[in-house]
């Protein structure tokens, strides 16, 4: 039987496979290498995402109560987005609306723009004020059907501080609207509290201070 010859010189083996083969690299790439992102998890997958800016959950939740809630200083699209709430409110319902004051304060034409809403709205509204409540804000309290407030709230009666940056030409005219609007904010809260006109603008030129027990004795809340 033949046998194959060995082949001689016997020939050398080859130099061995390097220990670290290169390799495709793989996310995530060095700052200095380009490279693609990773992929983005579809829906079926259980990561969760944040979103910044979103709706604003708790204000929803609110209205699905009735709640409507005012809070701070109050601007013109504070004040603006409380009136939309009110007739959302009161165009989805009769069952009452409950509003909630919290160390709140606006300027005249915020305070009578919120008035206006809440005299047109036809379901009861219940009003319960926390906190100090200041100037014309009060009349906010005072038109609605229900007033309390919490133990420790404070009343403030005190005339709106005077606008700045008006032109020299228009002070008067401004002085004038303002003093219009002033006189009819204490009109209303002199008619909610069964108390003259002139009394009700002589303690907001003095600045009268009422805890709740004082506000409910000068008509401001209703008795228990």
């Amino acid at each position: 039987m033949n046998r194959p010859l060995a082949a001689w010189p016997p020939v050398p083996p080859g130099p061995p496979d390097p220990p670290f083969p290169p390799r495709t690299p793989e996310w995530p790439h060095p700052p200095w290498q380009p490279g693609s992102p990773p992929p983005v998890p579809g829906p079926s997958s259980a990561s969760a995402t944040v979103v910044l800016g979103g709706v604003d959950w708790l204000a929803e939740r609110l209205l699905e109560q009735r709640v409507v809630t005012l809070a701070g200083e109050l601007d013109p699209a504070a004040v603006n987005r409380a009136v939309a709430e009110l007739a959302l409110l009161d165009a989805t319902g009769d069952e009452p609306v409950r509003l909630r004051l919290s160390g709140v304060s606006t300027d005249l034409d915020g305070a009578l723009t919120l008035v206006d809403a809440l005299d047109l709205v036809g379901a009861p509204v219940h009003a319960t004020s926390l906190g100090t409540l200041a100037g014309p804000a009060l009349a906010v309290l005072a038109v609605a059907g229900s007033r309390r407030a919490g133990a420790h709230a404070t009343f403030r009666l005190c005339e709106p501080r005077s606008p700045r940056g008006v032109p020299g030409p228009q002070v008067e005219a401004r002085a004038a609207e303002l003093a219009r609007q002033l006189r009819r904010l204490q009109e209303r809260l002199a008619e909610a509290c069964g108390r003259p006109v002139e009394e009700v603008a002589a303690d907001m030129r003095a600045g009268r201070v009422l805890d709740a027990g004082e506000a409910r004795a000068y008509g401001l809340l209703d008795d228990r």
